[in-house]
């Protein structure tokens, strides 16, 4: 009977250490993930609130100025996808967006050339802009860095994970142009930024269930 309790005992002690160690581990990691949604959640939250108090000429600048700095990140990560990704669902789709996003900013940047300042050169809104500019800037280098480092299906799982979100975050900027906008060239454009990234958030939606991410 001493015999069996031991043997038991033997067996049974490593196996709670490892599960507990386990456990402990997946915890901790569901919490990272937790705490990363709940910035990310944060800096969408704050966005949104500012994209929502803007009004008129100071809305048109800061949307562009964002918007900018916004299409280059997601040109940033079209472009390694177009080499990276396995999938041809991924490729084609990053192909879309160095093509329809490239051509977006050449616009904007001619808007900007055309709306900057006023008669004497002095623009009440640049140094706002160019400081909203800058953190959007910093936001999109924090999603492209996940991207660093990661292969094959590694690679086409969180390159789907980062894209929507940063689909999403140019959809929260644009749904508030219609009302807040001053130009009519701002509305139209954001409609059209509503448009192709909400359907393009369904294609990306759609293949994460069907590959199983």
């Amino acid at each position: 009977m001493k015999k069996l309790l031991l043997f038991a005992a033997i067996i049974l002690i490593p196996l709670f250490i490892i599960g507990s160690w386990w456990y402990g581990n997946l915890s901790t990691s569901n919490t990272e993930t937790q705490v990363v949604s709940a910035y990310e959640q944060e800096d969408t939250n704050t966005m949104e609130l500012m994209y929502a108090s803007m009004k008129g000429d100071e809305f048109d600048k800061a949307y562009l100025a964002d918007m900018i700095a916004h299409h280059q990140g997601a040109l940033n990560m079209a472009g390694w996808a177009v080499n990276q990704a396995t999938k041809q669902e991924i490729r084609t789709l990053a192909n879309n967006i160095l093509s329809s996003q490239s051509s977006e900013i050449r616009q904007m940047l001619e808007w900007q050339q055309q709306w900057a300042g006023t008669a004497n050169g002095n623009d009440p809104h640049a140094s706002h802009a160019a400081e909203m500019a800058t953190l959007m800037g910093e936001e999109m280098a924090k999603m492209e860095a996940k991207l660093v480092g990661r292969n094959g299906e590694a690679y086409d799982k969180e390159f789907l994970t980062q894209m929507i979100l940063h689909h999403q975050q140019a959809v929260d900027m644009s749904k508030y142009a219609e009302s807040n906008a001053e130009r009519q060239e701002i509305k139209d454009l954001a409609n059209t930024v509503i448009a192709a990234q909400e359907k393009e958030i369904a294609d990306m939606k759609s293949w994460q269930q069907m590959w199983g991410y």
